[in-house]
């Protein structure tokens, strides 16, 4: 709560008051008005961590398997201490509007400004990165109406389900187009009924189909859209394939002496991930070469990985033929 320049925050065993006189100071050499400066930081922090709290709540509103206390709690401790950094790291900066232009130290003080400015920025990348991991955590095989992962346990009855529905959804514009044509005229009256007796639909649905919202776009669906569900049955029906598939034949490991140490490729079924384990952090050329390949350092697994899939699994080839090409040479 920010009430008469005293920002109270209160985050299950934490709790901190920060004024705007307890503050100022560090913008005495930016700023004619301090003051100011204070009160406006303040009030952003205060809305920063509500924002992540009303985010939190949403989360479990929506079935999210949370502890929404530890949750908030943790972010608000790291967020007040990031922001207090900025804070202390922009106090060594400096404006000569206010100090004064004699002996100005311009490079001494645009590094100063430069740290400060990536420190505002890590508050800013905090927000943001807790914000979608305390997300991943509530839904771990992803949020209700996002796309499925292949990690999910219940992915393959998932698809198969998706598969059933728009395979009925096509059916029935099929058979609301052909009853639209075998009302022979114009009587939009006759070619409605028709449709609601092929599809069971209600008549204003119906009629929405006989009658577009503009005329040009003709009755019923259109040629693309029919293929279009198909093409996307057909994407679904090709991607269960690949998770069954990878989850039928189960983990396969292998081993390779490379010049970045021992390293294991571990195709994880479960997990639709192509692994790859150091026995220590890869020196930064390696790392870089992960990244290129698409790989991304998972701390929870500790592990680089990336989807497992043909794609994966070429770049997993390059990486290691790559590091055992320098070690050859």
């Amino acid at each position: 709560m920010f009430d008469a320049d005293t920002l109270a925050i209160s985050a299950g065993g934490f709790s901190l008051s920060l004024t705007v006189k307890g503050i100022e100071r560090h913008w005495d050499a930016l700023s004619h008005f301090p003051d100011r400066r204070a009160r406006m930081e303040l009030g952003a922090l205060g809305e920063r961590v509500n924002a992540f709290a009303a985010h939190v709540v949403a989360i479990v509103a929506r079935g999210g398997i949370l502890d929404a206390g530890a949750e908030i709690e943790r972010f608000t401790v790291r967020h007040v201490s990031l922001t207090r950094r900025a804070w202390a790291m922009e106090s060594r900066c400096m404006s000569w509007f206010v100090v004064g232009p004699a002996r100005f130290p311009v490079d001494r003080n645009r590094k100063r400004q430069a740290s400060a400015d990536n420190a505002f920025r890590v508050v800013s990348e905090h927000a943001k990165a807790a914000r979608a991991a305390v997300e991943r955590t509530a839904f771990p095989h992803g949020a209700p109406g996002e796309p499925i992962r292949a990690s999910n346990p219940d992915a393959p009855a998932l698809i198969r389900a998706e598969i059933e529905k728009r395979q009925a959804a096509h059916a029935m514009m099929k058979a609301a187009n052909a009853a639209i044509r075998s009302a022979k005229g114009k009587d939009v009256d006759a070619k409605v009924q028709a449709v609601v007796d092929a599809t069971g639909w209600r008549e204003a649905k119906a009629r929405r189909c006989v009658v577009p919202p503009q005329e040009w776009m003709g009755a019923g669906f259109p040629a693309y859209q029919l293929s279009g569900e198909l093409a996307e049955i057909k994407r679904l029906a090709t991607r269960l394939a690949t998770i069954e598939a990878n989850r039928e034949r189960g983990t396969v490991e292998q081993e390779h002496n490379t010049t970045a140490g021992r390293l294991r490729v571990v195709e994880n079924g479960d997990a639709a991930r192509i692994q790859m384990f150091f026995d220590g952090k890869p020196e930064a050329a390696t790392r870089d070469l992960m990244k290129r390949e698409g790989f991304r350092w998972a701390p929870s697994e500790g592990a680089w990985q990336r989807h497992l899939n043909n794609a994966g699994r070429y770049s997993a080839s390059r990486v290691v033929s790559a590091l055992q090409g320098e070690r050859s040479a």
